[in-house]
């Protein structure tokens, strides 16, 4: 059996529950209706028992899209609160990520004739099972359930709440994107990505404007064989860039790492959106910057080496990196993308950028050419407007309850999340210097006051759900 000693704070014990392929049809797949899906049952080190005689309570992480490991290790607010209260904590891998494979293995689940079994729907079915399953063998039936997820885990664990509200008493919702359907605009997103390389993320004034200098003489040079060979030399790529494409390609391979520097803008280091062996540095967008403001004034080849060095700070966060290789994966997603292409959950690599609302160069895939690729790369095409008909946006929100949707000024996903609180206990609650999900971490000395707040609000709102508040013991 699999355990996880949790920095200190806990211990993990790993299990496997046996799910239903298909949560919304009767016949067998592939002979079989079953599969092993994986979820670790945490305990935190001191565990008190719940206030006012209430029922003792469960944490549950929706997990997301990656292997559920991450978040049991990450997911301080969990795990810093569960033992106050006296709650178990549950965390779920999602199916399709991790070591979750409905039909037994990456290469068999990812047949493009069992990929129609990846859905969020399913795999909200799969937690409301787990629980249900997980509340009568461990005889918490009365315990009230907190929904906890970050980024895809915040929008599931808020459409949790919304779909399953028997199951779930309220959710904590961090860097959801629940808004970024539909009729939103979504070069917002890449404008926020922006605003972290600006003075309003602690960067100099003329940082973001170096960086959209920098394309100009990176498209130019990539017109011709002589400047192609002249960018491989500067970028110091693995193979020569052969083609304008492959220039095309750098330049969003440059434009993903801004991207991730900024989800990943935390004020100390972090490895949650780099390599474990190698963290990126604290507030790593200003250390982009540093690059950038040191490149000599009318230099284009100096320009083109801070762009080189400023995503090196996530390319090359080890210090190793020999050579530079563009990726296979144009849409930067691994099977998320097959999610994008179904359901239209939102991936960046898609999202449309202006030049001049933002710091980058104008880029826009139509919806023929997404339809193109979707079509050929798993044989359909995206479904647009099913999110917004299964949950309603804001309006399906105001008609649910006990909901906590924080978001982050640092964070581009903020740009399609809930930034206004919509009713009493459906709440906004926001972190000016918080990148992605900050306040689901542990607890860190560096931690900005609005997160400390934000973190406490939340706990207060769960002390509501689960019937552990101050006022209810007065009631």
């Amino acid at each position: 059996i699999k355990t996880l000693d949790v920095d200190g704070a806990g211990k993990c014990e790993m299990a496997w529950f046996e799910q239903e392929v298909d949560h919304f049809a009767w016949e067998p797949v592939n002979g079989s209706t079953t599969w092993e899906h994986r979820y670790f049952l945490c305990e935190p080190k001191d565990t008190k028992k719940p206030a006012n005689g209430a029922p003792r309570p469960i944490f549950f992480y929706c997990g997301n899209e990656a292997n559920v490991e991450l978040y049991v290790n990450n997911t301080g607010l969990m795990w810093e609160n569960a033992g106050d209260m006296g709650a178990l904590m549950i965390f779920a891998e999602h199916r399709y990520y991790g070591e979750s494979w409905p039909f037994g293995t990456e290469a068999a689940s990812t047949k493009r004739e069992h990929l129609k079994f990846l859905t969020h729907e399913q795999a909200l079915a799969d937690y409301a099972h787990l629980i249900l399953y997980l509340k009568d063998r461990l005889s918490l039936r009365d315990s009230p359930v907190v929904a906890f997820g970050g980024s895809y885990g915040g929008m599931l664990a808020a459409w949790f709440r919304q779909k399953y509200p028997h199951i779930v008493s309220g959710a904590i919702a961090a860097s959801a994107p629940v808004l970024a359907f539909g009729s939103w605009d979504d070069t917002s997103y890449w404008a926020a990505v922006t605003r972290d390389f600006s003075p309003a993320g602690g960067c100099s004034p003329g940082c973001a404007e170096a960086i959209r200098a920098a394309w100009t003489p990176l498209f130019s040079r990539g017109s011709t064989p002589a400047g192609r060979a002249e960018l491989s030399r500067v970028f110091g790529m693995c193979a020569p860039l052969q083609t304008a494409t492959d220039v095309d390609h750098l330049a969003q391979m440059v434009a993903m790492a801004l991207d991730t520097l900024a989800m990943g803008n935390f004020p100390y280091p972090s490895s949650y959106l780099s390599d474990p062996s190698s963290p990126l540095p604290a507030w790593p967008v200003r250390e982009v910057c540093k690059r950038m403001d040191a490149a000599a004034a009318g230099d284009e080849l100096s320009l083109l080496a801070a762009l080189r060095d400023g995503s090196a700070v996530l390319y090359n966060a080890s210090k190793t990196l020999r050579c530079l290789e563009i990726p296979h994966d144009q849409s930067y997603a691994g099977i998320w993308d097959y999610q994008f292409c179904t359901q239209a959950l939102p991936q960046e690599s898609y999202f449309g950028r202006t030049g001049d609302k933002d710091m980058f160069y104008p880029f826009r895939k139509s919806k023929g050419d997404v339809d193109k690729h979707c079509l050929h790369k798993y044989g359909v095409v995206p479904s647009r407007g099913w999110i917004e008909e299964s949950y309603g946006g804001v309006d399906g929100l105001m008609q649910s309850s006990n909901i906590v949707l924080s978001n982050g000024g640092m964070d581009p996903w903020s740009s399609g999340g809930v930034n206004t609180s919509l009713s009493e206990s459906v709440v906004s609650l926001w972190v000016p210097e918080g990148a992605h999900h900050l306040d689901l971490f542990f607890s860190r000395e560096e931690d900005p006051p609005s997160v400390r707040a934000v973190r406490k609000a939340e706990v207060e709102a769960i002390r509501q759900w689960v019937g552990q508040a101050p006022d209810v013991a007065k009631g």
